[in-house]
């Protein structure tokens, strides 16, 4: 299955796998100069280099009927993280849940935590944009994609991340929502692990900081790399 994100510039079939910064050796500082200000970089917090965010327990919404956790999803740069789960009603899944705890300076201060809740229905899961679990408008930075069955039993997802900001190239891996054991859900990364912890791995430029992501750690594999 090839799916494509939309909002991004040129054609993006998955995998994606285009040059990288190779043959932009000569002037890579100065698109870095030109880019500074521009919204790809900014979703990455592209002002001095980031800070590592102080990491205590991360609290989601605990799972009940109607709400099945998933999987954290967090950056050492960053002092968000992100609860990704599913909305069910019975046993069928009515919506991908994306659950963001905002802090306005770090995790030491809970006083300052927002959170926004976000639903993704299947029609949007399976559109050719997906559903956008970061980012700035115009700009993806993570992408959930792919089929929710009915009857729900397994759904093969992809997850594309933005691997280089400047050339705006997109890479991905494979996915999948599953039945648990014990009739739970979870997510399972192409070694068949439990996934339930995602890192965001960021790239980083010296004195300009991130311009993309390496890689989502815990959701792809080596085999993806």
């Amino acid at each position: 299955m090839r799916l494509k994100p939309q909002g991004t510039k040129g054609n993006h079939d998955f995998p994606m796998f285009r040059k990288s910064l190779r043959r932009y050796t000569g002037w890579a500082a100065m698109a870095v100069l030109a880019l500074v200000g521009s919204p790809v970089l900014a979703a990455f917090g592209l002002t001095p280099p980031a800070l590592e965010a102080g990491r205590p327990g991360e609290t989601c919404t605990n799972s009940n009927a109607s709400i099945r956790k998933l999987a954290t999803i967090d950056s050492r740069v960053d002092p968000k993280f992100q609860c990704l789960g599913v909305s069910l009603d019975g046993d069928t899944v009515t919506a991908i849940r994306l659950e963001t705890h905002n802090f306005a300076s770090t995790r030491r201060h809970p006083d300052s935590e927002r959170i926004d809740i976000v639903e993704f229905p299947p029609a949007v899961v399976e559109s050719s944009r997906g559903a956008v679990l970061d980012g700035v408008p115009g700009h993806d930075v993570i992408i959930l994609q792919g089929h929710l069955a009915s009857p729900p039993a397994k759904a093969e997802l992809v997850t594309s991340y933005l691997y280089n900001g400047l050339t705006d190239e997109y890479r991905s891996c494979p996915i999948t929502l599953e039945r648990a054991p014990n009739a739970g859900w979870r997510l399972v990364n192409r070694d068949d692990q439990t996934v339930s912890h995602i890192e965001v791995k960021t790239r980083e430029m010296p004195v300009f900081g991130t311009y993309g992501i390496a890689v989502l750690e815990g959701a792809c594999t080596q085999r993806d790399r």
